[in-house]
């Protein structure tokens, strides 16, 4: 089964952040499914997307974005003929579980696998997922066409599946268990072996019970595990008479042919206005697996999440190679001094000293604007009056090399005014104006920056530039594939500058704003590490992360949103950047409260102060 890289992108729909790992196992889950088409289609047996998986079909497209799972359903007959060939034709490694939980022995589940298998082979097979991926098959079993009858039947299968779920090897030969299996064998007529594990017969007598009536004297079909508790989901038995086919993801998914009035059954007359669950319990389905992925590869693997660092949180953003503006004011403000050395020595006739003095002056000069044509190009008309105040330094040093110490005083005594004239034009062209540069990704997604970069082009005391960052999929070692790059496809009113000519490291600009959080830790794609937020955080005074989405708000009762903030929120850009900037006051209560579970109570405070509304 093909999907094109782009599936696997983390993705925002409906509002509801997708991961990308989620999209690997959506992606496994298809391939089983595959599987099971594959074989119903040789054994002539139909098939039909169920629940959310049906919901998802018909309202999405595919999954329901905060869904997990896949599940399909098939009718009794069928259901009991998957079953008998399936193992025979699954392919090596799929399995059916047959020892399982009660709750779950009224369905059937395959799986690609029972455990974590990071085997080559399979990782390009199901789309590096590394964890087990399975699809549910519930079965539909006819009601009787005697409303009295069907209570009488529902009735018997309460008693025999309390029995089945309650008595287990452990406690069948107690009184309590042997006074429920004599009340079973009375009603039905049958007898149980004590002597074997009574559990297992005790399931199959309650399959018996739920497939007790046929298609040809009934006129509805229903979950019998639900309908014998609750009376739900009872269904005329001609939706389900054939099937059609709905777009699924990048594939196909087939339907019960009236999948209308099913979906109005199960979820009500306004099953195509989307309503988010809030519980997280077992979301994600691969959660449980996590452990046994860890004690396999230790911290390393990329599906491990960034972990936080104290020592990176605290870093001082200062502690680095002095800004250009602060070696430009130290020079100013140490010529000055030295000027005056340099005119002592001179009316001492210390030539010697005078031109060591001048020398340090010039290299100094010389320092300062190349770091200032590095940084802001070149033409600037400080650089030349800083070429000219070299020139006159070199004049007064070979006025002392030659003995001619009158004419260096006189000289010497002008080297104020020009440095003055310097001084002014430097702080008209550099030490008065700032620099800020974006470094967005996806043209797509550049509206979450451009607010941001409208109001900073707005200040006539900045400099702003557009730097687009190449960015790569990633293959399924984690090594970087092709790059790509769209800097050509921002919209005509911003001025693009190639990334391969603007020199962060060397121009160090007050303030980078990023809206990629992940560096390293994304499973799909990557930026360009020269572009990685903890690498950028070392070049400007001022980081500031925007998100490159817009969710849905949420708040902490919607466990499955909560549970995917580790995607997008304990992750470098975030932690690192001076600020972050979130859609709203909401959003911002949910980032503090996460980042402080994520790096400890101590702090919370840090995030206060950093995380913040925008635009605030």
């Amino acid at each position: 089964m093909q999907f094109p890289d782009s599936f696997f992108e983390d993705e925002v729909r409906s509002g509801f952040y997708v991961p990308a790992l989620m999209k690997r196992a959506w992606a496994a889950q298809l391939e089983v499914l595959a599987e099971i088409s594959r074989i119903c289609d040789k054994y002539h047996i139909r098939w039909f997307a169920d629940r959310g998986s049906l919901l998802g079909a018909v309202r999405h497209g595919g999954y329901i974005p905060w869904d997990d799972d896949l599940d399909i359903c098939m009718l009794r007959d069928d259901y009991i003929l998957f079953n008998s060939v399936a193992e025979k034709e699954l392919p090596e490694g799929y399995f059916i579980p047959r020892i399982r939980k009660p709750e779950y022995r009224t369905f059937t589940t395959v799986w690609n696998k029972n455990v974590v298998c990071l085997d080559q082979e399979h990782l390009e097979r199901f789309h590096g997922f590394p964890y087990p991926a399975g699809v549910d098959i519930f079965v539909l079993d006819h009601l009787a066409p005697d409303p009295e009858d069907e209570d009488c039947r529902s009735s018997l299968a309460v008693i025999v599946a309390n029995a089945a779920v309650s008595i287990d090897d452990d406690n069948q030969h107690t009184e309590e268990s042997q006074a429920l299996i004599d009340e079973v064998e009375d009603l039905l007529q049958v007898k149980i072996d004590r002597a074997a594990p009574v559990q297992e017969q005790l399931f199959v007598l309650l399959e018996n019970v739920f497939s007790l009536y046929i298609h040809e004297t009934s006129t509805d079909v229903a979950f019998m595990t639900d309908w014998i508790m609750y009376r739900t989901w009872r269904f005329p038995v001609d939706c389900y008479e054939d099937s059609v086919r709905l777009p699924f993801e990048e594939n196909e998914i087939s339907v019960p042919v009236r999948y209308a009035q099913a979906l109005k059954i199960q979820f009500g007359e306004h099953y195509m206005t989307p309503y988010r669950a809030g519980g997280g319990h077992d979301y994600p389905c691969y959660e449980r697996y996590e452990d046994q992925l860890r004690l396999l590869l230790g911290e390393y693997y990329p599906l491990l999440h960034y972990r936080f660092s104290l020592e990176e949180l605290q870093a001082d953003p200062n502690n680095r190679e002095p800004g250009m503006k602060k070696v430009v004011r130290d020079f100013f403000r140490l010529a000055g001094s030295i000027h005056k050395e340099i005119l002592a020595a001179a009316e001492a006739g210390d030539a010697l000293s005078g031109m060591g003095l001048l020398e340090a002056c010039q290299n100094a000069a010389i320092q300062v604007g190349t770091m200032m044509e590095q940084r802001r190009g070149e033409g600037l008309a400080t650089v030349r009056l800083l070429e000219e105040y070299c020139e006159q330094i070199w004049q007064i040093h070979q006025l002392l090399e030659q003995g001619e110490l009158s004419a260096a005083v006189t000289m010497s005594r002008s080297l104020d005014l020009i440095l003055a004239q310097t001084e002014t034009l430097a702080d008209q062209e550099v030490l008065s104006r700032k620099e800020a540069v974006f470094f967005p990704v996806r043209a797509s997604a550049w509206n979450s920056l451009e607010p941001l970069w409208r109001k900073v082009k707005e200040d006539p005391d900045w400099d702003v530039y557009v730097v687009p960052v190449p960015w790569y999929y990633r293959k399924l070692d984690g090594s970087l594939g092709q790059q790509h790059y769209e800097g050509d496809r921002f919209p005509a009113d911003v001025a693009v500058t190639d990334y391969r000519t603007y020199d962060f490291e060397n121009r160090q600009p007050d303030m980078i704003c990023i809206h990629s959080p992940y560096d390293e830790y994304n499973l799909t794609t990557s930026v360009d590490p020269r572009f990685y937020a903890r690498n950028v955080r070392q070049y400007t005074e001022r980081l500031i992360y925007t998100p490159w989405f817009t969710l849905d708000e949420f708040d902490g009762a919607d466990g499955r949103s909560v549970k995917n903030m580790k995607h997008y929120v304990s992750m470098p850009g975030v932690v690192l950047a001076h600020q972050v900037l979130v859609q709203s006051e909401g959003m911002r209560q949910m980032y503090v409260e996460y980042l402080t579970r994520f790096a400890g109570e101590d702090t919370r405070a840090v995030w206060e102060e950093r995380v913040k509304a925008y635009p605030s």
